[in-house]
């Protein structure tokens, strides 16, 4: 490859699952701070977010649903008639950039329909429920993956136990991949600090456990309900975002059932996060959703985000997160079921010890949990190389 070449902004085409998901918006908005000349085509969902507007040249290709590949069907066909009236950008670009299986065959379609010479980069946040089942569905859903993963040209992980405990073992994959671990970005924010994000330190009555997100685990919500109860008012349950599995308003039957328990509402990145990190002492940075799959495997983005803004994460023992943070030497892990053995750390926990700990965590935030651009570049220039 020539200099020239090497220098050259790279053309990339995005196809996402949801223009209002936050971390779309996050890895779009990283790409283009990288110099990446980005077109994108995403669905949308009715969940959150919902009057976001990308700020990016975008095509829409229809409303979808969340967990449900076959329900999804007629529209991904309507999609792919709008992606082959584009094959102008298609043939244009450098890399074509899909997330979740379903989109990598749009892509697949695409770039063999428009004789694009793109790289394909098929990037993974979680291994669906499916992908782990022994049943027809299952091995279907595994034959169909098999076969597109032996057609893209980089697998983008966003948790190094998705390759140990999927890729590797049940698609055999051995194939060019690259961790991307899902890090605060703060774009043009300044990284300045303000109250907010000390009222934690003014709490001392009462622990503040805080859940935010896709708050999509239904088991969490029983473990913090556990939590609630047996603590009373030595606790307080603090969330945020909303409730995709049981909806807002099962969601709010649990809330009001408990004084300790808090909830306000939906939140934007990055602007929300140190007022919502700032006022608790603990992140909850446990999923059940997948419990005997994607769950143990994944890396929560409220770890990176929480951790940032000093908040002490709490893990389930032996699962991806505990071995993160046991390299960063930071958080409590705890042996399932969580609601117990956490409330005997808590019942026994001394605060100048907790501030201690929340010290370490703050002095080493910017190399554990902010990606300040370099992971990005380091990914586009994996796929210049290829």
């Amino acid at each position: 490859m020539s200099q020239t070449n090497e220098l050259r902004p790279l053309k990339g085409i995005y196809i996402g699952v949801d223009a209002t998901n936050p971390t779309l918006i996050l890895r779009i908005r990283s790409f283009l701070r990288a110099g990446v000349t980005l077109k994108a085509f995403t669905f949308r969902r009715q969940k959150f977010n919902t009057g976001y507007t990308p700020e990016w040249d975008n095509v829409h290709l229809g409303m979808t649903t969340d967990r449900n590949y076959f329900a999804r069907l007629p529209v991904l066909l309507s999609a792919a008639r709008t992606l082959l009236r584009h094959k102008k950008d298609f043939r244009e670009a450098d890399f074509i950039y899909a997330r979740n299986m379903d989109l990598v065959f749009l892509g697949l379609l695409a770039k063999k329909l428009s004789g694009s010479k793109a790289k394909l980069v098929y990037e993974v946040e979680d291994v669906q429920e499916v992908f782990f089942k022994q049943t027809l569905a299952g091995r279907i859903f595994r034959w169909l993956e098999a076969r597109a993963l032996n057609q893209i040209d980089l697998l983008v992980p966003l948790s190094p136990g998705f390759m140990r405990g999927y890729f590797e073992p049940v698609q055999n994959y051995d194939g060019p991949h690259y961790v991307l671990e899902n890090k605060i970005q703060l774009g043009d924010r300044p990284d300045t600090r303000t109250e907010a994000g000390q009222v934690w330190n003014g709490i001392r009555d009462r622990w503040v456990i805080g859940w935010f997100g896709t708050l999509r685990c239904p088991k969490s919500m029983a473990l913090l309900e556990q939590i609630a109860e047996r603590l009373g008012d030595k606790v307080e349950i603090y969330t945020r975002g909303y409730p995709t599995e049981t909806g807002l308003d099962a969601y709010m039957e649990i809330v009001n059932r408990h004084p300790n328990w808090v909830y306000d509402g939906e939140y934007t990145i990055p602007d929300d996060l140190e007022q919502m990190y700032g006022r608790v002492h603990f992140s909850w940075c446990i999923d059940y959703l997948d419990e005997f799959g994607n769950s143990p495997l994944l890396l929560a983005c409220r770890m990176y985000q929480g951790g940032f803004y000093g908040a002490v994460p709490l893990a389930v023992e032996g699962w991806e997160m505990d071995r993160w943070l046991q390299r960063a030497g930071i958080g409590h892990a705890f042996p399932s079921p969580v609601a117990d053995p956490i409330c005997d750390f808590l019942e026994t926990l001394d605060w100048d010890d907790y501030v201690a700990e929340r010290a370490r965590i703050e002095e080493n935030r910017n190399a554990l949990f902010l990606e300040d651009g370099s992971d990005t570049r380091a990914l586009l220039d994996l796929i210049r190389s290829l």
